[in-house]
């Protein structure tokens, strides 16, 4: 899984929900299996990684699986719950097979 927070150095809900993402994949067992990256946008190419991926606001955070995004959190930290569901989400659909149905 990667986990993207597109936000700005100076921006105190960027920094947090980066180390509040960090803290609970480590928390879960799952920073092995999870890339994290903080993509400044106030750098020319964090301006224009956000441009491709559609992000205007900071922060934003992406959850994707592969090349495929699962949600987005746009102006808001999300909580430890909105995003636990995510973290565990491999294992969910190891055990039952999918339907279709996200």
């Amino acid at each position: 899984m990667k986990v993207s927070i597109f936000g700005k150095q100076e921006c105190d809900a960027c920094k947090a929900a980066l180390e509040k993402i960090t803290y609970f994949s480590e928390k879960w067992g799952k920073r092995d299996t999870t890339a994290i990256g903080f993509i400044d946008m106030d750098t020319v190419d964090g301006l224009a990684e956000g441009a491709y991926r559609d992000v205007f606001d900071v922060p934003t955070v992406i959850f994707e699986d592969g090349s495929k995004e699962l949600v987005r959190w746009v102006k808001k930290v999300p909580t430890s719950e909105e995003f636990k569901t995510y973290f565990f989400r491999e294992a969910a659909n190891e055990q039952t097979p999918d339907k279709g149905i996200h």
